[in-house]
């Protein structure tokens, strides 16, 4: 039978320490993914909206791909509290944009 005093224990510091890490990059890889979905919904909203001026709410894009109004709202911080509006969207940037247009738009 082993000795338990001859064990070292780790205190309750010592195991947060070692957890912390892999907290903190799990959330990193959460927020990346929102990020990424969210853009590219913008991304094929806007593509796919003739308009020269646009205007979109946080609260809309969050809907639309399954996450909070908050961590979208900081994926896309480009915006106001509420949402993000463009206006003159130009030629050149409805070029980039060309890859996100769903047939028949």
């Amino acid at each position: 039978m082993p000795d338990h005093d001859s064990v070292p224990r780790q205190t309750k510091t010592q195991i947060l320490q070692w957890r912390e890490p892999k907290v903190a990059a799990q959330k990193k890889r959460v927020y990346n993914a929102v990020a990424h979905r969210a853009a590219n919904h913008l991304n094929t909203q806007i593509a796919n909206n003739e308009s020269d001026t646009q205007q979109y709410m946080f609260a809309n894009i969050a809907y639309d791909i399954g996450a909070s109004t908050d961590d979208v709202r900081s994926a896309l911080s480009n915006g106001g509290y509420n949402g993000v509006t463009f206006m003159g969207i130009s030629a050149e940037e409805r070029t980039a944009l060309a890859r996100y247009k769903r047939e028949g738009s």
